[in-house]
């Protein structure tokens, strides 16, 4: 099937039905095809070709969403950036996948002009808000193109590249994650079939995360299904509250740090979150009792979703039905569980040696499926130690019950996951290694309940030297991000160290998850 015609179709049946609502401002089904069409056209006479690599930088916004859609009419490579890295993060993943177009919000225009002359693959730069001398005006490209859909044959089944996303681990720079076209609507199904199979024209979709997150998989599901897309600029309660009361929302995706936001303000028990039918979340831990709060609250429209991106961001689900507060012991115990696995999607637990161990037994998570990436971009080691004979290693350890349910134990990989951003413990600790008092460190997170896990610092100083935690904390500030940076940091007089000399980090973390059950989802 020819991707464009799938997507002009959907556009054609639903007609002035509003496909997208930002701010007051509403926008319908044909009217986003015709926009989708001409930047398609602006975008061909700008010389990109079809399986060029077309980035982009932004905020929530609607042209967010016409961005997204133009790449699928025109078969270029999507590589959607995470607006809170910094400009060096920019630099290197849009050097990485060589993209000759980079399409940005004017917030981010100073900020890369920091990096311009690093940029070699860029060709045009096109400015959404407009209004910059060395920059194409992304209206003007629009306005002047016309609306007739590009003549280009895109097959959904496809193995060619999709999209790149960036994610990574805990040594390395980040890895750039390679989708095929089929693997991406594979994710569309999975999605259709088994986590909103009842999304009719009736719906109302609210993403309450960043579009360049885990919500973007929902973007083609709520087209083809016909749902209006309310898009906020961010997250606060207020906001969301507004939104849901205004637009009717009835289904929401969303992280646990936001929902536990929502659910723990004093203005809860006054505002009318009634017409809300599904709520989704995932990307981070949630406490189990800020779990049975929010279904108190909102009652039994919960979901789970656990993926990474390696699996196209889904791998198990945890239904409505199993969100239980009341039940015998077994069904309860479901809440601290991931669910069970996608319809189109295998999971086993293996041992070590790749071998699948018994129920209840602890074993490493691995996922096979056509939904699975084909690779990491130029990184076949990598690409080798995670995509083995078909299948995905997660490296998170999990057990199985008797009836399928999975429950996470522990991350083979030592990856932070702080408000559903992914933080390094290498980079914070090349940073901390900056500092003329530090002698040893080794990051970690802990339980947090606004975070899901906090940044945490072991530290050993020198001999002779001193420094303050506060002191730490601001050296890193003035070099990280804000949620890479420690928010903990711990002084020892020596680090934990196994036989060879390794820093033991899960022995400095142990103590912090005492009792927690589990670690975190993805």
């Amino acid at each position: 099937m020819n991707i464009a015609a799938f997507f002009s179709r959907y556009g054609k049946y639903y007609g002035d039905k509003p496909a997208i609502v930002f701010e007051g401002k509403r926008i319908s089904f044909a009217e986003t095809v015709e926009r989708v069409n001409r930047l398609a056209n602006g975008l061909l006479n700008l010389g990109i070709k079809r399986d060029d690599r077309v980035a982009l930088l932004a905020n929530n916004c609607p042209q967010f969403l016409e961005v997204f859609f133009t790449r699928y009419v025109l078969g270029v490579t999507e590589v959607t950036l995470n607006t809170r890295l910094s400009p060096e993060d920019w630099a290197y993943q849009i050097n990485e996948v060589g993209a000759s177009t980079l399409i940005i919000t004017d917030e981010f225009l100073p900020a890369l002009a920091t990096i311009r002359s690093e940029l070699k693959s860029i060709k045009n730069l096109v400015a959404i808000s407009g209004g910059q001398p060395d920059a194409i005006d992304y209206e003007t490209l629009i306005s002047s193109s016309t609306s007739k859909e590009p003549d280009i044959d895109i097959d959904v089944s496809e193995k060619k590249v999709q999209r790149i996303m960036f994610t990574g681990g805990t040594t390395g720079m980040p890895k750039g994650v390679v989708l095929s076209r089929s693997a991406d609507f594979a994710q569309m199904r999975n999605i259709l079939v088994d986590l909103v199979p009842d999304l009719t024209p009736k719906d109302v979709f609210l993403g309450l995360q960043p579009m360049y997150h885990a919500v973007r998989p929902f973007f083609f599901p709520c087209w083809i299904r016909g749902a209006t897309h309310v898009i906020v600029p961010n997250f606060y309660p207020e906001i969301a509250f507004e939104a849901i009361e205004r637009e009717k929302v009835t289904v929401i995706k969303t992280v646990p740090t936001v929902l536990a936001r929502l659910t723990a303000h004093p203005e809860i028990q006054k505002r009318n979150p009634n017409s809300i039918r599904t709520i989704i979340y995932g990307g981070s831990p949630i406490p189990v009792e800020k779990l049975k709060e929010a279904i108190r609250i909102f009652g039994p429209v919960l979901m789970q979703n656990y993926g990474q991106s390696e699996s196209a961001m889904t791998v198990c689900y945890l239904k409505k039905e199993d969100h239980l507060l009341d039940g015998d012991p077994k069904q309860t115990a479901r809440l601290a569980s991931i669910g069970r696995p996608y319809s189109w999607v295998e999971i086993k637990l293996v041992d070590d040696n790749g071998k699948e161990v018994s129920t209840g037994q602890p074993g490493e998570l691995i996922v096979r499926g056509d939904h699975n990436m084909s690779g990491y971009l130029n990184n076949p080691e990598e690409t080798a130690k995670t995509l083995r004979d078909g299948w995905v290693y997660t490296r998170d350890i999990a057990v199985m019950d008797e009836d399928g349910y999975v429950f996470l134990v522990d991350r083979k990989s030592d990856m932070i996951i702080s408000g559903g951003e992914n933080v390094y413990p290498s980079e914070v600790e090349h940073v901390l290694y900056q500092h003329g008092a530090i002698m040893e460190a080794c990051v970690f997170g802990i339980p947090d309940e606004k975070w899901g896990e906090m940044v945490t610092a072991a530290v050993a100083l020198k001999p002779g030297t001193t420094v303050t935690e506060e002191e730490l904390i601001d050296f890193c500030k003035q070099r990280l991000t804000k949620y890479k940076t420690p928010k903990k940091i711990t002084f020892h007089d020596s680090l934990p160290k196994s036989a060879i000399g390794k820093i033991l980090r899960r022995e400095l973390r142990a103590p912090y998850w005492k009792g927690q059950g589990r670690r975190a989802i993805h």
